[in-house]
């Protein structure tokens, strides 16, 4: 008994040295990535994820929401970043609310957004957002211009299109990206006249012929930027990922193939095959 007795104290005398001499490692807290649920905000929050955990070794946790509560994020450090700011025009209401508060780490891919219609719908007829004021026209589009969600940058667009235009006949109708696409899935198939609001980089357009509208006014603008955007303090207290996020692009050819591949599979399973072929370009983004 008194041998056992010892053999314990000297474990445990053992056991303490070891802790007071090898360094206690505190669980790092994951790097806290924002998305909207958009088929290319998925694939490219996922996919930074994916790099990050790879590269750094880092935790990292996505967290979907609404552009609005994501800036909110970034302002209260909430949030880490978010990969899908559009400048300069759609998310322009939320970049002058809160750019003091946030940091711009570039550019990683570029986009257009709009009014677009299915090409079957001749042109004669509706080719610019003012042929929509036609005697007759609004009725083909049964009133409505179909929107992916209330309250983002390009719905508070679409609301000043209809004013600027005088659009008295129609109603914005919000949804999400699904119910948007669904909608507009079911009007094709009933021969139905649609307008929805539309962007690129987006499968939509593989799948359905469509067009723009001429916006004469350019109140949807031009070549839209989409921009990584981080709480204020996060280069400082990440430089490598910072670093990598700095030079984080995509091909646009590249997202919008996998846009099409996870309608098949899942944005998990395209993600992670992407990553795999391209393992060192990513590799690269962090020097």
């Amino acid at each position: 008994m008194r041998l056992m007795h010892t053999f314990k104290v000297l474990m445990g005398g053992l056991a303490l040295s070891l802790l007071q001499v090898l360094p206690v490692s505190a669980e790092q807290a994951p790097i806290r990535i924002g998305w909207i649920n958009w088929a290319d905000a998925e694939i490219t929050a996922k996919l930074a994820a994916k790099v990050i955990e790879d590269v750094t070794g880092h935790p990292v946790k996505l967290v979907m929401a609404d552009l609005g509560i994501q800036f909110q994020a970034l302002a209260n450090k909430s949030v880490d970043f978010i990969p899908m700011v559009w400048l300069p025009g759609a998310h322009k209401t939320f970049w002058d609310k809160y750019s003091s508060q946030v940091e711009d780490l570039g550019t990683v891919y570029d986009g257009k957004i709009g009014w677009a219609i299915p090409d079957s719908i001749p042109a004669s007829e509706v080719s610019s957002i003012e042929d929509l004021n036609k005697p007759g026209i609004a009725a083909k589009f049964g009133n409505r211009i179909l929107s992916a969600g209330a309250g983002n940058g390009q719905y508070k667009l679409s609301e000043k299109a209809i004013a600027e235009y005088g659009l008295k006949d129609y109603k914005l109708v919000a949804s999400s990206e699904a119910g948007m696409l669904s909608e507009l899935a079911r009007d094709q198939s009933r021969d139905k006249w649609s307008i929805i609001n539309a962007w690129n980089p987006h499968w939509m357009f593989a799948k359905w012929k469509l067009r723009y509208l001429v916006d004469s006014k350019n109140i949807f603008g031009g070549t839209e930027h989409i921009h990584v955007v981080s709480r204020l303090g996060f280069k400082a207290d990440e430089p490598k990922i910072a670093t990598f996020l700095e030079h984080y692009t995509l091909p646009l050819n590249d997202l919008e193939t996998m846009q099409m591949q996870a309608k098949d599979s899942s944005v998990d399973e395209v993600v992670n095959a992407y990553y795999l072929k391209n393992r060192a370009r990513f590799a690269a983004m962090f020097q």
